[in-house]
């Protein structure tokens, strides 16, 4: 072999040996920025009781932390689906019943997320995407009662193979936001609708309110690749689950700014509760915490936040507020790109590093955390179980709670205190001045109780009705992880299974909720009890006269269709339900 062949293997050598050196340093440096900080605690070991922050806190006592909600006081889901008498299926139905309530009939927010960062985010793909919903609107208010408020109050999350809808709705009498689940909602099932373990969701929710993530939100269908690839995975251009396949930028954008107004209601409450006190001087502060929101909101432009009302305001707060401060905690994760994070030699070198889930793995529920913790991690500033520092920290020098106060009276409210007091400012805050105190004792603040104090010390009558406060026609709430019900020694429970229990058992409405009980004899003998049954699946007497619309199940329900199908199959089906039900002239 000649010198000069010999000399240009060796060179070839060395930079064969340098690549290698090269790629064996890459490798090492992305293997320590993938698994940097990812070795903190599963959500296993997150969702496990957590010692409070400030347990000392006034605010803690009046806003318990309890899975379901103080009693009397229900969430703004659960109010809305009694009064729409059933919990609508498919998810199509249940996003026009939300655009339904608007009063323009314009659609909610909506967003469909392929590889996102949820519980249940190994049973959604490109193909399945998971679909998120936040409810954008205010209804005016009326003589007779208050307009229903939406904005930043409602957010669901659906993913379809998981049968599983994720729900996190205002509860306005206990000012806290309530999270919940729509367990088993699947074609031909009976959904159930629960309150989920709050310790399970706040290890992601770390301000228990709504998260999203920052722009450009690549994980949804906001990005076009994003959404290119979900319409390349479904084969068609067709909405899924109501949702177009590619929306404008803007629908990221808006559910990003309802979720930020929802993330400051905690704050708010607290700095209500806790940055007033107790005792006369805290009645004096969040009098006036009220006053400084009514000036901002008949003002904002001209609103002086270091006048001489502000500054007693401060000085208010200074007597009570919590010596650590007050947290705004932070519901902004980092944007993350995952199709981005397949591209390039770092693409290629994270494949290597980590998987997708298989088919069947990771969490299937919400309780399911252990398979949850088996899925491969994200980086730690893309995790949202890492613990987040608050977005800031409130001082007794800052009067955001007044800022907070006016986010809550909607434009609708305003516009009626306006009229009410002659269009003046100084009537308002004479108002304020002159509402009984009772208003202003330690307790969550409500929109619906404020506008009655400040309608009342104006001389005119208080709204009587808000659709969403009042619990007198609701069934118990239901907590999560209680198992189903399983018939195992009356068979004749099992047709009520297929056709009723999806509207009758679990129904947040307590005049529909008849199928309840925790047994099969107490479920059995609900349904004896209630002689309408006979009459509601006489389908041979009624149909066709004027009391065809009263029969069950709804002629417009799954139910209906299922059960229209079985009859033909048996045409006793029907005789036998009935027959489980007494007669009144049985002798």
């Amino acid at each position: 072999m000649s010198a000069a062949r010999r000399q240009a293997g060796g060179i070839v050598r060395r930079l064969l040996a340098v690549v290698v050196l090269i790629a064996v340093a890459a490798f090492a440096w992305l293997w320590h920025t993938e698994n940097r900080g990812t070795a903190g605690p599963g959500i296993a070991t997150l969702a496990k009781p957590q010692a409070a922050a400030d347990p000392d806190a006034l605010s803690r006592k009046l806003i318990p932390d309890e899975d379901l909600p103080p009693d009397g006081t229900r969430s703004l889901f659960d109010h809305l689906i009694a009064q729409n008498q059933q919990l609508p299926y498919p998810f199509e139905k249940l996003v026009a019943l939300v655009q339904k309530l608007s009063p323009d009939g314009a659609a909610p927010v909506m967003l469909l997320i392929p590889q996102g960062r949820s519980l249940l985010k190994a049973q959604a793909d490109y193909e399945h995407p998971r679909a998120v919903l936040a409810a954008d609107f205010q209804a005016a208010d009326t003589p007779t009662a208050l307009g229903l408020s939406t904005r930043g109050q409602l957010f669901l999350g659906f993913v379809e193979n998981a049968h599983e809808v994720e729900v996190i709705s205002y509860n306005e009498a206990a000012g806290r936001y309530e999270f919940q689940l729509v367990q088993n909602y699947c074609d031909g099932c009976a959904p159930k609708l629960v309150y989920a373990r709050r310790v399970i969701c706040q290890a992601c929710h770390q301000g228990s309110a709504p998260i999203f993530p920052q722009r450009p939100w690549n994980e949804t269908n906001g990005e076009p690749e994003t959404a290119e690839k979900i319409r390349a995975a479904r084969g068609n251009d067709a909405p899924y689950l109501g949702v177009p396949l590619s929306v404008p930028l803007g629908n990221p954008e808006r559910f990003e700014q309802l979720v930020d107004v929802g993330d400051f209601v905690p704050p708010t409450q607290r700095a209500w509760i806790d940055g007033c006190g107790d005792g006369e001087a805290g009645i004096a502060c969040r009098r006036q915490m009220l006053k400084m929101a009514l000036a901002y909101l008949w003002n904002p432009g001209e609103f002086d936040e270091h006048g001489a009302d502000a500054a007693q305001l401060r000085q208010l707060q200074a007597a009570h507020w919590p010596k650590s401060g007050i947290a705004v905690a932070d519901g902004d994760l980092r944007n993350r790109d995952p199709i981005g994070e397949g591209r390039g030699i770092a693409g290629w070198f994270r494949g290597l590093l980590s998987r997708p889930p298989k088919p069947g793995e990771g969490a299937k529920n919400n309780e399911d955390l252990a398979a949850f913790d088996k899925l491969p991690r994200l980086r730690a500033e893309l995790d949202p179980l890492t613990p987040r520092p608050p977005r800031r920290v409130l001082t007794a020098a800052d009067i955001d709670g007044a800022y907070g106060l006016a986010a809550l009276i909607t434009d609708a409210d305003f516009k009626t205190l306006e009229s009410a007091g002659a269009f003046k400012l100084d009537a308002l805050l004479a108002a304020a001045d002159r509402a009984d105190a009772a208003h202003f004792a330690p307790a969550p603040y409500s929109r619906v109780k404020t506008m009655n104090a400040l309608l009342a010390a104006l001389g005119h009558t208080p709204a009587p009705d808000y659709c969403c406060l009042s619990t007198a026609e609701l069934s118990p709430p239901l907590a999560s992880g209680v198992p189903p019900l399983r018939i195992e020694q009356h068979a004749e429970l099992r047709n009520f299974e297929h056709y009723c229990f999806a509207c009758h058992r679990g129904n947040p409405s307590q005049r529909l909720n008849f199928m309840a009980g925790d047994s099969e004899d107490a479920v059995l003998a609900l349904i004896k009890a209630k002689a309408e049954i006979r009459d509601v699946l006489d389908w041979t007497r009624y149909a066709g006269t004027d009391k065809a619309n009263k029969l069950m199940p709804p002629a417009d329900s799954r139910q209906r269709a299922a059960l229209e199908a079985a009859v033909k199959q048996d045409p006793k089906l029907l005789d036998s339900m009935r027959d489980t039900v007494p007669s009144l002239f049985n002798f």
